[in-house]
């Protein structure tokens, strides 16, 4: 067991078999390896994948299919043993929130292994607006 303490949730007990490990990390986090996946009911539909190595580091990640869109992984993509993730900015500069439908977050539920994708599709952006959609948000717009 393992414990961290972080910025968002405070002090974390972490159980070896949660950890996830991503063998190259996550872009523009490269050396940071090894996360957990947190879910909190204040945060739902989003969870937060913190790093182990640096606690105060953490992404907020949402099922893209919660964004009311044909999203389509690729073909590598394992329905039954793979967890698929979007990277969301809380608040971009101009305080809308967006979601990274470019490089999806990809974990083996079986493996405890994880990786950040590049799709090859130009149907995806960096940073898809989600504001506006009311299954992901729970926003009336």
């Amino acid at each position: 067991m393992k414990k961290i303490t972080t910025l968002q949730f405070g002090d974390i007990e972490i159980e070896d078999e949660h950890i996830i490990h991503f063998p190259e990390g996550i872009l523009g986090f490269e050396d940071l390896k090894n996360y957990v996946l947190i879910s909190e009911e204040e945060t739902v539909p989003f969870k937060w994948l913190l790093s182990l190595e640096s606690p105060d580091i953490g992404f907020p990640l949402l099922s893209p299919w919660l964004l009311e869109l044909d999203y389509n992984p690729g073909n590598d993509f394992d329905y039954n043993i793979q967890a698929l993730f979007v990277i969301i900015t809380l608040e971009d500069e101009l305080g809308r929130m967006t979601a990274n439908l470019k490089a999806p977050v990809v974990v083996d539920v079986n493996q405890k292994t994880g990786e950040q994708i590049i799709l090859t599709t130009d149907k995806y952006s960096t940073n898809h607006l989600i504001s506006n959609h009311t299954k992901a948000t729970g926003a009336t717009e």
